[in-house]
């Protein structure tokens, strides 16, 4: 596998517990420097000022990372959105952020506002190192991967920079074709695989100038390789939709950082719990919602699945 990370047995029959959330959207720490100022960040200042601001709150991001806590998950999925502007003090502050969580084996993928402008990255990347797993010297556009005990978690980067009013993505066709080896690759190790992405992998999610350009790409890699889940962020809000033509689940969780002000946006995280059986994976998906009164609760959306589980030939 190369320079991934594997922790744990793979073929230890167990239960893995994850959490996934996203789309925090951390309090902005400062104001672009001169160097830094372009004119989308100029809008996307302008909306943090006049709206997001009234609406990510810290207080609801600490009830939910408090109750993420008490589920003591074995792994995190972090599907991007930590920072506003995609400002280097961002990036510092997101990182501290992330070392005080104290978090178990975590996965962070980018999302839009982390890629706001097109610039050199290469700093800002090596501050989130420990949680992105996805840099390799040979293969730059690689999809990261973390795996423990029975459970892959697969990472596509779509956070690409954009035009001012566009919030688009793009997997690109390099980063698709390394995506179907790796999920070939972690089937045959016997693995349930979990493919993280920031868009939503399907249309009419979110309006067409925030979707994820290649999504058709996507699904066909999916298609032919299969997966046994999907996470993903950028909706702010809570869904479980199929992936056309597979038994494939893809799950999105609302801002962690959202106020209670609306029961669809309401601040959340997805507890996620990966039952391996004889011959299937039992996956159960539960939403949790924060609450007006501070506390989370279990929402509506409920899901368990099951997959059919391939035995590798060295498995007894």
């Amino acid at each position: 596998m190369g320079p991934y990370p594997v922790i744990g047995d793979v073929f230890f029959l167990s239960c893995v517990h994850i959490a996934h959330l996203s789309d925090p959207h951390l309090p902005l720490v400062g104001l672009p420097s001169l160097k830094e100022i372009r004119f989308k960040r100029i809008l996307s200042l302008l909306s943090w000022q006049l709206r997001r601001r009234h609406l990510h709150k810290l207080p609801a991001l600490q009830a939910v990372m408090q109750d993420i806590r008490h589920f003591h998950p074995d792994m995190v999925a972090l599907t991007g959105d930590l920072t506003n502007l995609g400002l280097l003090k961002e990036f510092q502050n997101a990182r501290q952020w992330l070392l005080q969580q104290d978090l178990p084996p975590a996965l962070l993928i980018p999302g839009n506002h982390d890629a706001l402008i097109k610039e050199n990255s290469a700093v800002k990347q090596a501050l989130w190192a420990e949680w992105l797993h996805n840099r390799t010297q040979s293969e730059p556009a690689a999809p990261s991967l973390l795996v423990k005990d029975h459970v892959a978690l697969i990472g596509i980067n779509t956070a690409i920079p954009t035009l001012p009013f566009l919030a688009s993505g793009k997997a690109g066709q390099a980063q698709l074709v390394l995506l179907a080896d790796l999920l070939r690759r972690t089937r045959a190790m016997g693995l349930c695989r979990i493919v993280l992405l920031h868009h939503p992998p399907a249309p009419g999610i979110v309006s067409r100038r925030k979707g994820l350009d290649d999504f058709q790409a996507f699904q066909d890699v999916l298609r032919a390789e299969g997966a046994e889940l999907v996470l993903y962020g950028h909706s702010h809000r809570a869904q479980i939709t199929p992936i056309p033509g597979t038994d494939i689940l893809a799950v999105s969780s609302t801002s962690a950082s959202h106020i209670a002000d609306e029961p669809e946006k309401s601040a959340g995280w997805n507890a996620i719990s990966v039952h391996k059986q004889p011959d299937i994976w039992q996956i159960t998906i539960q939403h949790r919602s924060l609450m007006p009164d501070g506390s989370l609760q279990d929402s509506q959306m409920r899901r368990v699945c099951r997959a059919h589980r391939f035995l590798p030939a060295t498995s007894l």
